[in-house]
């Protein structure tokens, strides 16, 4: 499978972006699924079993492609893409997102990025998690230098994750 450089229910042609229709009618039915009350595990397991192309790789991964989709605002018409969803629609759609789920606009913006992250643990990094687990297991654990370690750990993490391919 080739990598896209658009997002899912849109092309390419003679430079210009338009809707691919047969995507744009799964897109369609994914939002109107989710409007009808049906949770994004099982929107993403029905396409997935019906080997519907684009969702057929995996399980696990049709349901983050359905969450994707559902949760990503281009699909309003945003930064020069033609609108699948009416605005209405995608936002009813997000206030159906339990309120842990939802994201401020500053994260959404950074998440219409395409780029794709990975994290690569460094040693240090590893070094660190064995270090914090061995602390809270032992009978003297200091929460104060558990709590110090965990913040470092999380300093290292954050480091670690780069644009895939960097």
């Amino acid at each position: 499978m080739s990598a896209r450089n658009y997002p899912y229910g849109y092309g390419m042609k003679k430079g210009r972006i338009i809707v691919n229709e047969q995507e744009r009618m799964q897109i369609l039915r994914i939002f109107d699924m989710r409007m009808n009350g049906t949770g994004v595990y099982a929107i993403g397991k029905k396409l997935y079993e019906e080997q519907i192309p684009f969702f057929s790789d995996s399980r696990d991964k049709s349901i983050k492609k359905v969450s994707a989709i559902l949760y990503k605002s281009v699909y309003t018409g945003k930064n020069g893409f033609p609108a699948i969803v009416e605005k209405d629609v995608f936002n009813r759609v997000q206030e159906m997102k339990p309120p842990s789920f939802r994201r401020s606009a500053k994260a959404e913006k950074f998440l219409e990025r395409e780029e794709t992250f990975e994290m690569i643990y460094s040693e240090e990094a590893e070094e660190m998690k064995k270090a914090i687990l061995s602390k809270i297991k032992s009978n003297d654990a200091d929460i104060l230098r558990i709590r110090e370690m965990i913040s470092e750990f999380a300093g290292i993490k954050y480091q670690s994750i780069r644009p895939i391919g960097e």
